[in-house]
Formats: structure tokens, C-alpha cells, sequence
């Protein structure tokens, strides 16, 4: 299976049950990159993840933003595999916001597929589009389509075309609410819930539970100054836990 390419990659999205569309930091390079828009500064961001305790199926990430007149560059890369056989992710995306409160970001993508002593080594390119917009004060939705056109690496192996739509609930100044609904071609769709709340402003606990495969996840996010530490775990029934750390920073 193609592993790495629509996934989300950040600790914070992932101990909320994978739910991420109205994440607006340095991480909406993955999650949604309308969420880009809302970015002033200069950010940095770099992750591990180890899925199921298998190290060959590590993955690393790295992100980047620069603000610009008009908008928000992003730049992000993704390695999951090892030297036998990886997958690699990196997207170029552009946001802009419309007006208060109202978000739109698209990222180009290229996709590639190294298998040691193959002839058939894949790769090609697909982009996604995302969409942001406060409905009122506690309530925002978010949508995004990654590979809407339905690219393939080859004939035998499909790309996934998926889309996203979701809501966050801010409850209060503590508690945020966040769902999500995920279909993707020839899949059953996915239902993704977390909950986050504040102990105090620098500390944050998460949790979160999606659906197909089923997972429980769970977090932790603390900030120093300008640097977001953030840890999550997710809970696979039959294959076990994924250790998750993420840690970004603004200039």
C-alpha cells in the first residue's frame, strides 16, 4: 500500500483522531493548506513517527512557511520507508486569505516510489486543494481534496483521490470539539473525533478516536516562547501503538 501520501503528519492532528482541517499553523502544509493563510512569521517544523514499532516504517517529515505580500509559501517533505523500499512526498503550496475569517490554499505535489534493485521505480505528480472559513465565533469548517483528478503512479497502482470535510467547536477558552468525515475511492468512509483541552495556555492534553481502521489516540502539547513541542500516540486494535514527536517553531 502506498503509505505516505495523503496521510496527515503532525502529533497534534493525530492524537485528535487524525483531525486536522482547521489546524492553522506550520502543519497545514499537510493537513490543510488553506490553514496556511493565518501564518505570519517565518516557521520551521520537523517530525518522527514510528508506526507500530516497526523502524522500517518510520517516518520523517520536515515544513517549512514564508509569508509573503499576497500570501503564504509552503514547503514540506515526507520519508517513510528505508533503503530497501521508500515512499517519498514533497508539496509546494501556496495560501491566501480571501477575507476575515475565509482561507484557500492548494499545494503541488510529487510523489515517489523507490524499491532497492527495481527496474520499476514510480513516481509522478498530483496536487490538492483546501478551504477554510469561520462560520461564527466557536465554529469553523474546513474541507480539502488531495488528488481530485485521480493521478496514477502506473497503471497497477492508483493514487487515493480523498476528501475531507470537517468542524471545529470552540466550547469555551479551554475546550475545543473537533469531527471529521473522510471518504476515499473505493473505501468505506472514515469518522475521526478529538477533543483538546487547555490546562493552561502552554499545556495542552488531547484525545481522539477514528473509525476503519478503528484507533484510539492520544496526546500532549506544550510551547516554550516560540517552540511547540507535541507528542501523540495512536492505538492500532490488532497492530499496536505508533509513537508520534513534532516539534516546530516561528521567527
Amino acid at each position: 500500500s502506498l503509505i505516505c501520501f495523503s496521510q496527515n503528519y503532525d502529533s497534534k492532528s493525530n492524537s485528535l483522531g487524525g483531525g486536522g482541517l482547521t489546524e492553522t499553523s506550520v502543519w497545514s502544509n499537510f493537513t490543510n493548506q488553506a490553514g496556511l493563510a493565518e501564518i505570519n512569521q517565518i516557521s520551521i517544523g520537523a517530525g518522527i513517527e514510528n508506526s507500530f514499532g516497526i523502524k522500517e516504517l518510520n517516518t520523517h517529515t520536515a515544513v517549512f512557511t514564508l509569508p509573503v505580500n499576497g500570501g503564504v509559501f509552503g514547503l514540506n517533505v515526507t520519508y517513510t520507508g528505508f533503503e530497501l523500499y521508500n515512499e517519498s512526498k514533497i508539496g509546494l503550496a501556496f495560501a491566501k486569505k480571501l477575507s476575515d475569517g475565509f482561507n484557500v490554499g492548494v499545494q503541488i505535489d510529487y510523489l515517489g516510489v523507490y524499491a532497492d534493485e527495481s527496474t520499476n521505480n514510480r513516481n509522478n505528480f498530483t496536487f490538492e486543494v483546501g478551504i477554510q472559513k469561520r462560520l461564527m465565533r466557536e465554529l469553523t469548517l474546513g474541507t480539502h481534496i488531495f488528488n481530485p483528478i485521480g493521478v496514477k503512479l502506473n497503471e497497477q497502482e492508483k493514487i487515493p483521490s480523498i476528501f475531507k470535510l470537517g468542524f471545529r467547536y470552540d466550547a469555551n477558552d479551554k475546550v475545543a470539539v473537533f469531527t471529521e468525515g473522510e471518504l476515499e475511492n473505493e473505501q468505506n468512509a472514515k469518522l475521526k473525533i478529538g477533543l483538546e483541552y487547555k490546562i493552561i495556555e502552554q499545556l495542552q492534553l488531547r484525545t481522539g478516536f477514528s473509525t476503519n481502521p478503528a484507533q484510539n489516540t492520544f496526546g500532549i502539547g506544550y510551547s516554550i516562547k516560540n517552540i511547540q513541542l507535541d507528542i501523540a500516540v495512536k492505538r492500532h486494535q490488532i497492530l499496536g501503538y505508533s509513537p508520534q514527536f513534532s516539534v516546530s517553531s516561528n521567527f
